[in-house]
């Protein structure tokens, strides 16, 4: 399957006065255009994938320096590609990979503090059982597995933002049991 979307959103822009109070002047409007696919391209390969871009300026915001300005902390383009395979030979048990990757956004209302973009690649495993009639599954998952430091994301309003880093290298393991 396949889709795309176009669309438009308006919100109040929020700012902080010299007395630390917040207030709404001007709208962050965005704009974009997201396209995906996913599907089981041969038998036991899924893929699921998709890219957003986008648009987003700030308008009316009652200054020179910051009108038809990028807003905090979104990018132009942004995107994801995952893929799962069924290992055969092994009932129950597959691989799986995601890429992910941002492009690069502003941590201010005027655009003078550039976040760079970045990319992740995450990887993983996970098998399904059945234990005493109930159905088990084992999961292990390798997040960012180049360990690359980054900003996972941006925002806040004009003088209050901030940057969150992206998780180091993370392995986990999991299992659940369905009832």
């Amino acid at each position: 399957g396949a889709s795309a979307v176009i669309f438009t959103t308006d919100k109040p822009r929020v700012f902080t006065n010299a007395a630390g109070f917040y207030g709404a002047q001007g709208t962050d409007n965005h704009k974009g255009l997201e396209l995906a696919a996913f599907g089981e391209i041969t038998r036991g390969l899924k893929v699921l994938g998709g890219v957003t871009f986008l648009d987003a300026k700030q308008d009316s915001t009652g200054s020179a320096t910051t009108d038809g300005k990028r807003v905090i902390g979104v990018p132009k383009v942004q995107g994801s590609l995952g893929a799962e395979w069924d290992i055969p030979g092994v009932q129950g048990f597959s691989v799986n990979s995601r890429v992910t990757a941002t492009g690069s956004s502003y941590a201010d209302a005027t655009n003078t503090l550039k976040v760079s973009g970045w990319t992740r690649l995450d990887v993983g495993a996970r098998y399904l059982t059945e234990v005493q009639g109930k159905l088990v599954t084992i999961r292990a998952r390798l997040d960012n597995v180049s360990d690359r430091n980054y900003w996972a994301s941006v925002g806040g309003s004009e003088g209050s933002g901030y940057l969150v880093a992206g998780n180091p290298r993370t392995f986990s393991l999991t299992a659940s049991i369905d009832f």
